[in-house]
């Protein structure tokens, strides 16, 4: 086993004769960034603590840090280990894309904790601890651009995948990936729904952004408020204590569901479904989020209420639909009268 946390320090004692100790030390905070989404996506290639509560005790301490590393969460990964040789491209692939897509960085950003992943594995490689270099063939500066189609399921496919967890799922499963697929809330803006957030009569659920408290209004389908309120018939919601009352999502321990058990149910009923492989690899609860937003961009809905609704700060973010463009084009041919053919 290639140890990762011993060899990040010795490639950092390296870099740090060469380099600023401004860049060994942002280097060393990718890589343990790169350690904690490793970690948190249950890779492969960690070796988990005795203590089997350690992962609920790591994102608990990080949603109330809201997911920055402190000294009480850095000491908590530090009880992970992480096989270096176990890694696959793969995993640094799903990394890339978490970072772009869920935390949002921009290209400059990206780039550089591609540039500091790429120099770290180069470095294990010149110095023979690894023997393999595809694992970071594939990753270029350039291999993530910002302006890249988001990958989504069409709306068959997206059906469905519901129709998979409704068939083989719990009433709780079902809510919360309709929730994902019809409203374009976020994983974290899922799990954090109370009780009240839904009932029968809600037409508008208000979305807090934790970055800055601001609302934003999302229109509840009359689909939702029925999922929801099949869900709270079953809900064990007497067996929850204290603040996990009021969620209303609860996982297995009767507390407010984790962002890791709604990504391994995805990843569950994933493997139960007829979706390409192709499909099914990249399926993840922000592909269910594009779902819905690509969905609605070739249905005609305009870049700014979609904005407002996925409760972006900057339309340019949302100008990643329109590689869809094409596809809302070919739509439009079912609203032409003139374009099918006649009878003459």
């Amino acid at each position: 086993m290639l140890d990762f946390d011993l060899q990040v320090e010795r490639f950092i004692a390296v870099l740090g004769i060469n380099k600023s100790i401004n860049t060994a030390k942002a280097y060393r905070s990718d890589l343990r960034l790169l350690k904690l989404h490793l970690v948190l996506a249950c890779c492969d290639c960690v070796i988990p603590p005795q203590d089997q509560t350690a992962y609920a005790q790591l994102e608990a301490i990080l949603q109330a840090d809201e997911n920055r590393l402190r000294p009480a969460s850095q000491r908590l990964l530090d009880s992970f280990t992480v096989d270096l040789e176990a890694i696959t491209s793969d995993d640094l692939v799903g990394y890339f894309l978490f970072l772009k897509e869920t935390l949002g960085y921009a290209q400059t950003t990206l780039n550089r904790k591609i540039v500091a992943v790429r120099r770290f594995f180069n470095y294990l490689l010149d110095h023979r601890l690894l023997a393999d270099p595809a694992i970071i063939n594939d990753l270029e500066t350039k291999a993530i651009p910002r302006n890249e189609a988001p990958l989504h399921l069409t709306a068959e496919e997206a059906f469905h995948f519901l129709d998979t967890v409704r068939r083989h799922g719990s009433e709780r499963d079902y809510a919360m990936f309709l929730i994902m697929l019809s409203m374009g809330l976020r994983i974290s803006e899922v799990i954090q729904m109370n009780v009240d957030s839904i009932g029968p009569d809600t037409e508008f659920y208000h979305v807090v952004d934790g970055k800055g408290g601001k609302s934003r209004p999302v229109p509840v389908p009359e689909a939702v408020r029925e999922a929801v309120l099949a869900y709270l018939r079953v809900r064990p919601g007497e067996k929850a204590k204290g603040q996990h009352r009021m969620a209303l999502f609860l996982g297995n321990r009767y507390t407010r569901i984790t962002p890791r058990a709604v990504q391994q149910s995805l990843k569950d009923y994933t493997a139960l479904t007829d979706l390409p492989e192709s499909k099914k690899v990249m399926l993840t609860p922000h592909k269910l989020r594009h779902t819905f937003a690509t969905a609605l961009y070739i249905n005609g809905e305009d870049l700014r209420t979609l904005m407002r609704l996925l409760g972006h700060e900057n339309i340019a973010t949302t100008t990643i639909y329109t590689h869809v463009d094409k596809e809302k084009l070919i739509a439009s041919l079912d609203k032409n009268p003139f374009a099918k053919s006649q009878e003459l």
